[in-house]
């Protein structure tokens, strides 16, 4: 199985409206979101088609799982998931998902999950508090996209800690310009320990829009190739994953083993090339259904009985405590009976 956790997906941004008072917090507000009845709603033909688009060329090239994935700048909100919560979902294409009762048995696979990507440039202004857990909890993945030393010190600190809102992927800027901060080891290898993975995004870097001018296009690819490189010196090649992402043309997904390929071709060991698509990826799934239990740990536990074998009703299963209570109480209490006649006779 591979996966491709950032295929872009777009937002429909909320209206903006005046407020009457002059004091403070009472300048623009926005709207209170509702709960979507459909994740297109408010989209137009061009991003639908863009968006079907980028499916049907991942489930080609033979990727099994996808994250749609909502960007979002550095704010303190939460942008409203559009794809319902998990207990109601909807998915761009519940007739592919294997989990979803419209996916038949004939047609092709593939796992679609949520994603919300958040912006953190200075690490005081980001979304990730007690407040917004419920509306952090619909999004399947958290992650943040870092632009300074003291954001990654943050996300590799603070945000990285097992609870409900844990990040679960941590974005270095690549193609924009070389490094302006220091990759500090220790802070990686802490994120590393809390189960949070570094994503390398390409698309933008190696493969821009063709309106972007050839110098500039080449700038990119060579601060994208110095980059990857010196985060894969820093990690060394354990716990990165390769995803496609934002800002890249119509043909800049790839397959599997080209991405495999690039991965080698910056440093990573081929032992942990194939791994970056598949086994690592994954961990970051298995991490994300944690982030919903007790602590990221322990889950409620539910007593499925073995098939064929009918439940007993409730109120039998208290009688059947109570019987055994009496039960227990009257074993206890005859030896207390016997000591006392003992110590009559005596």
């Amino acid at each position: 199985m591979y996966y491709d956790l950032f295929l872009p997906f777009p937002t429909n941004t909320p209206v903006k409206k005046k407020g009457k008072g002059k004091g403070k917090g009472n300048g623009k507000a926005l709207d209170a979101p509702e709960r979507p009845s459909d994740c297109w709603a408010g989209l137009s033909g061009v991003e639908r088609d863009r968006v079907a688009r980028g499916v049907a060329v991942a489930g080609h090239l033979g990727y099994t799982v996808v994250a749609h994935t909502i960007t979002a700048e550095q704010s303190n909100h939460v942008l409203p998931c559009p794809f319902g919560s998990p207990e109601t979902r909807l998915l761009p294409y519940p007739d592919l998902d294997p989990r979803m009762a419209d996916a038949g048995p004939s047609n092709p696979s593939l796992v679609q999950v949520t994603r919300y990507h958040m912006r953190l440039d200075d690490g005081k202004v980001h979304p990730i508090t007690a407040s917004n857990t419920l509306a952090l909890r619909d999004y399947d993945i958290l992650s943040c996209y870092v632009g300074s030393d003291k954001a990654l010190q943050r996300a590799c600190t603070d945000l990285s800690v097992p609870g409900p809102n844990q990040l679960a992927i941590i974005t270095v800027p690549l193609h924009e310009r070389p490094y302006h901060f220091r990759l500090n080891s220790k802070q990686i290898r802490q994120a590393h320990r809390n189960g949070v993975v570094f994503e390398i995004l390409y698309a933008a870097g190696l493969f821009p829009p063709r309106s972007t001018p050839p110098e500039v296009a080449k700038q990119y690819r060579q601060n994208f190739l110095s980059n990857a490189r010196e985060l894969v010196r820093v990690t060394g090649g354990k716990g990165i994953i390769f995803s496609s992402g934002p800002g890249g043309s119509d043909e800049s997904l790839r397959g599997p083993l080209d991405v495999v390929n690039l991965a080698t071709i910056l440093g990573v060991p081929a032992n942990l090339a194939k791994d970056a698509l598949s086994h690592t990826a994954k961990s970051v799934l298995l991490r994300a259904q944690a982030r919903k239990t007790y602590k990221a740990v322990l889950g409620q536990p539910h007593i499925v009985p073995p098939p064929g074998i009918p439940t007993q009703p409730e109120e039998a299963e208290q009688e059947e405590e109570e019987d055994s209570d009496v039960t227990m109480s009257g074993k206890r209490s005859a030896p207390q009976g016997g000591q006392n006649k003992k110590a009559r006779v005596a």
